[in-house]
This record gives structure tokens, C-alpha cells and sequence, in this order.
């Protein structure tokens, strides 16, 4: 019968060495996840070999703290929050994702790597450290600038962005041996699933909120039950083939409209930092870990420069990318030279995102690449921190490296940006509405394509054209009145007249 004293010996070792090593990193102005990983790093094979990373209690610890990590950041956003950015930050963040990632995504393949290793990268040099950016925000006392209130306008938008590429990314990790039918499946089942759950779990809950405020309960009774919402959507989630964590981040997004919403994240930020320790610990054991030998498999003195140098890369990369997105574009929508270098710098440090996008994919990769994409994401978050603080000193260095690159039309000297209007809001509700229709019906198409032959019905074209044209004939309206909407928020966005 295993001693039931280890485990829980165990995890006070956990504790103790990672609450030490953070605190020592936070001594040096950097971020304690840092501190974390490298704990899980001295713990594991690599040294100590006190912990493995196929242990029950890592495992099952690690799990935890992704699904409460996702569900508090689910809270965190609220959807009032989400649309009072104003359609002026909403596209920048549109660009500056779909640059850096294509960026991102280019490089690495003419590096060499695999396509879906680049993507899944890419996905992560857009994650900025919102928790960073907002502390060193308020230290510093520049909330009040403009572009400091982009750069967090941005940070929101683009957390709400980085877990529609991570259902993505979930969807093709889970659907990649079942071919191109089971892909699109899951793909449609995961965009299915999350506004399913958004509304159920919003509706439901406002009820139950109701209920509880009647029967004069305490606010403890509405954490309890969001925790218990939380795992049953995340266990819905997984029964589907979805990823349990992403079950508990929708349902944390559909709790944060309720008026408790605030209450229930400050009642569970405890657990939440409690169960990430043991969530980074667990991914610092896995750097340089072969699972498949079950042992750590120290790359040469080669390779390891070459992943030293590629995340040196990405991160110049991350950081001319912001740069390009705010000075060029930044214009066009009312952003001032100095604030849109002030949001470029601002967007820099990456965050613990990088890890759950990491654990996510590292199962659809291949040994060599799962074990580089573990290296790379902690070192992107190291260098992007370590390079963060001398970036925001030579902000003058930077706006005149970049004063030369033609912009149009000329940089504002004072910021006037757009906020959203009901009539903003209602454009883009109207673009969302109809942009699901549109993959709605894409699917069935991808359906109709395999089925046709089984209805014998005679076609004068082949399954592919014929397939088209049946989707061109039902889609084209949708797609239109989403181009328009989308078009007349830029419009509007850009203060030109309709």
C-alpha cells in the first residue's frame, strides 16, 4: 500500500521551493512565473529528479491549475468590457494579431519547421503578459496616456482572440487522426459549443442568482456554484472531444456578466494561484523530456544555440511587428507617433499564455518539436521580460528608427480615437451573426461533398464545382451583409463619411 504521507510531503516541497525561487525572481523585477518554471525545472529529471512529469499528482495538479486559470480569466472579461474598447482599438488588434502571427508563422518556415509547429508559435507571439503590462502601468503612474489605455484595450481584445486560436489549435490536436472530416467536426463543434454555453450558462445563472439573493445565502453559495458550473461545462467539454479547460473558460466568460461576477473571481484568485504553481512547476519538468525514452534528452550545444537564437528571433520579430502595427496603422485610426510607440512597448512581454499553448499542442507535434516548442515558450517569456524594461528606457530611439517609415495619412499629434456606438455595436453583432452563418454552411457543404454520391441524384458538374456553387448560392448573402458591416465600422472607425 503506497505511504499517503509522500504525495502530500511532496506537495509542500512543491510549494516551498517555488515560492522560494519566485520571490527571489521578483527581487529581480521579473515575472515569478519565471521563478515557477525554473522550480519545476530543479525538481525534475533535469536535476533533483524529485518530480517526473508523468506522475499522477503532477499531472492531475497541472490539470487543475489550467482549468482554474481559464475559467478566472474567463471572469476576468467581461463583455461590456470586450465592446467598450471602441472600434478603433478593436481593429488595430485585428492587425496586430494577424502581423505578428504572420510574422511569426514565415519566419519559422523558412526556418524549417513543421506548418502547424509555426502556427501554434505564431499563436504565441501574440499573447502579450497582460498582468505585466497592467502592473508596470500602474507603477510607473502613466495609466492616464493614451497609449498606455490602447496598449490594455488591446491586451483584452487580443486574450479574447488568443483563446478562439486556441479552441483552433484544441480542435486540430484532437481531431488530427480522424482526417480532414473529423478536423472540420470539431472545428464546428467547438464554435457550436462555445455560444451554447455562453448563453446557457448566462441565462442559468442569473437565475440561480436570483434565487440565491432571495433566500438571503451568502456569496460563498455563488462561488460554490460557479466552481461547480465551471467543472461540469469543462467535463461537457471534454465528453464532446473539446478540451475541458476551454469548457471552463466560456463558462467563466458567461458568469462574469452576472452581477456577482466580480465577488466569484476575488472568492477564487486563492485557488487560482494556489493550483498555478503546480500548473508551471509541471511544465518546468517537461523542458528537455523525452516521453516517449521516459527520460531527459539534453539537446547538443548546437541545437540548444539554434533555439536560443530562433526565440532571440521571434522576439525581434514580436517587437517590430507591434512597432509596424501601431506606427503604420495605428495612424489611420487616430493614434499619436508617441502613443503608438508607447503601445508598441507596451505589448512586448509575453505571458504564462505561451505555456497553456504549449502544453495544448505538444501532443500533435513530433518528439523532437514537442520538446522545442516546451524550450521555446519559456524562453520567449524570459527574453521578452528581459528585453521589456531597456525597451520602454529608449522609447526616443525607437520613434525616431521608426519616423522614417512612410505612414498614411499623417500621424496625429494628439490621439482622438473612436470609441463604439450602439450603432457600432449593432454593425458588429450583425458581422458576427453572419459570419456564422457563413461557416454554418461551409460545413454542410464539406458535408454535401461527401455525401453526393450516395443520393444518386445525376449533376452536370463534379461534386467539387457542383458543391461550390451550392455554397456560393446560400452563402453569398450572409457574406455580404458581413463585408458591409465590416466595412462601415473601419468607416467609422477611420471618421470618414458613409
Amino acid at each position: 500500500m503506497p505511504d499517503p504521507i509522500v504525495p502530500f510531503t511532496m506537495v509542500g516541497i512543491i510549494v516551498i521551493v517555488a515560492l522560494a525561487i519566485s520571490t527571489f525572481i521578483r527581487k529581480l523585477g521579473q515575472n515569478e512565473v519565471i521563478g515557477f518554471i525554473l522550480a519545476g525545472f530543479l525538481l525534475g529529471p533535469c536535476c533533483l529528479g524529485l518530480l517526473n512529469p508523468e506522475e499522477p499528482l503532477i499531472q492531475v495538479f497541472s490539470e487543475l491549475g489550467l482549468f482554474v486559470l481559464l475559467f478566472y480569466l474567463g471572469i476576468e472579461l467581461s463583455w461590456k468590457e470586450f465592446l467598450s474598447a471602441g472600434s478603433a482599438v478593436f481593429g488595430l488588434a485585428i492587425i496586430d494579431l494577424l502581423l505578428i502571427m504572420g510574422l511569426g508563422i514565415g519566419a519559422l518556415l523558412a526556418l524549417g519547421y513543421s506548418p502547424f509547429f509555426a502556427i501554434a508559435v505564431g499563436a504565441m507571439l501574440t499573447n502579450t503578459s497582460t498582468a505585466i503590462v497592467a502592473k508596470f502601468v500602474i507603477d510607473k503612474n502613466i495609466m492616464h496616456l493614451n497609449g498606455a489605455k490602447v496598449a490594455l484595450s488591446i491586451n483584452v481584445l487580443q486574450d479574447f482572440l488568443g483563446i478562439m486560436i486556441l479552441v483552433l489549435l484544441t480542435s486540430v490536436s484532437k481531431a488530427h487522426s480522424g482526417g480532414i472530416i473529423a478536423l472540420l467536426s470539431t472545428a464546428f463543434t467547438a464554435l457550436v459549443f462555445a455560444v451554447g454555453v455562453f448563453y446557457a450558462v448566462h441565462y442559468f445563472s442569473r437565475i440561480v442568482e436570483r434565487w440565491v439573493k432571495q433566500q438571503g445565502f451568502g456569496q460563498i453559495k455563488m462561488a460554490l456554484y460557479a466552481i461547480g458550473v465551471g467543472i461540469i461545462v469543462a467535463a461537457l467539454g471534454d465528453y464532446i472531444g473539446l478540451s475541458s479547460s476551454l469548457g471552463a473558460y466560456f463558462a467563466g466568460f458567461a458568469l462574469s456578466e452576472t452581477s456577482s461576477g466580480k465577488r466569484i473571481k476575488r472568492d477564487i484568485v486563492f485557488l487560482m494561484d494556489f493550483f498555478l504553481v503546480f500548473f508551471f512547476v509541471a511544465f518546468g519538468t517537461t523542458i528537455f523530456y523525452d516521453p516517449a525514452l521516459k527520460k531527459v534528452v539534453l539537446p547538443t550545444f548546437n541545437d540548444f544555440i539554434s533555439i536560443v537564437l530562433v526565440a532571440i528571433l521571434l522576439s525581434l520579430i514580436t517587437l517590430l511587428g507591434h512597432s509596424f502595427s501601431t506606427r503604420i496603422f495605428g495612424a489611420l485610426f487616430g493614434l499619436s507617433a508617441e502613443d503608438a510607440t508607447l503601445s508598441a512597448i507596451l505589448l512586448f512581454p509575453l505571458g504564462e499564455f505561451l505555456i497553456v499553448i504549449a502544453t495544448v499542442v505538444a501532443g500533435m507535434l513530433t518528439v523532437v518539436e514537442a520538446k522545442t516548442v516546451n524550450a521555446l515558450a519559456f524562453l520567449l517569456i524570459l527574453i521578452t521580460l528581459l528585453m521589456f524594461q531597456p525597451a520602454y528606457n529608449l522609447q526616443h530611439l525607437h520613434q525616431k528608427l521608426f519616423s522614417a517609415i512612410p505612414r498614411l495619412p499623417k500621424p496625429k499629434e494628439k490621439t482622438v480615437l473612436k470609441t463604439n456606438t450602439p450603432y457600432t455595436i449593432k454593425l458588429a453583432k450583425s458581422m458576427a451573426f453572419n459570419l456564422f452563418i457563413v461557416l454554418c454552411l461551409a460545413w454542410l457543404t464539406v458535408l454535401l461533398y461527401y455525401d453526393l454520391p450516395r443520393f444518386n441524384v445525376p449533376i452536370i458538374y463534379s461534386r467539387q464545382i457542383t458543391s461550390f456553387l451550392i455554397f456560393a448560392f446560400f452563402a453569398s448573402v450572409p457574406f455580404f451583409k458581413a463585408v458591409t458591416a465590416f466595412r462601415k465600422i473601419v468607416r467609422h472607425t477611420m471618421h470618414a463619411p458613409f
